[in-house]
């Protein structure tokens, strides 16, 4: 089942607890930074990629990706960044400003739980019987 909002809808304070409800889930994070970047966030897209490469461990060993790499789509004139989820990572992405429209997920396995696209989207995907779906978080989340 998924559920969808628009990520703009958010408060900050809500966003921030939703990265910390999946944080307790997941392990890991995929994350699209833009080949070529440009537009008046061109700088702190920058200084977000440059930190949140300097604080990662790059997942590489194949037994640790199992089927993600299967499961996640390139996007063209993207680079994909799989990374394990650790404090540091945790830390940027909670302090990470929505508005820079970064495609990225949380990931559990080789599921992606918690998912932002570039396009102000904001879904969950989880069994119909998960209880991320309890959670008083996702009241305005629309099922898709």
């Amino acid at each position: 089942m998924r559920r969808y909002t628009k990520l703009s809808t958010l408060e900050s304070s809500q966003f921030k607890d939703i990265l910390n409800f999946f944080f307790d889930r997941c392990d890991k994070v995929n994350i699209y930074f833009p080949n070529v970047i440009k537009g008046n966030l061109s700088e702190e897209i920058t200084t977000f990629k440059n930190k949140f490469l300097a604080a990662t461990h790059i997942i590489e060993a194949s037994d640790e990706l199992g089927n993600l790499e299967e499961t996640l789509a390139e996007k063209e004139g993207f680079s994909m960044i799989i990374a394990s989820l650790t404090p540091e990572v945790k830390a940027l992405l909670l302090e990470m400003k929505p508005q820079l429209r970064l495609s990225l997920g949380l990931i559990s396995g080789d599921k992606v739980l918690f998912y932002l696209g570039d396009e102000d989207e904001c879904v969950i995907e989880a069994d119909e019987n998960s209880d991320v779906f309890t959670s008083t978080l996702f009241k305005s989340f629309q099922i898709i």
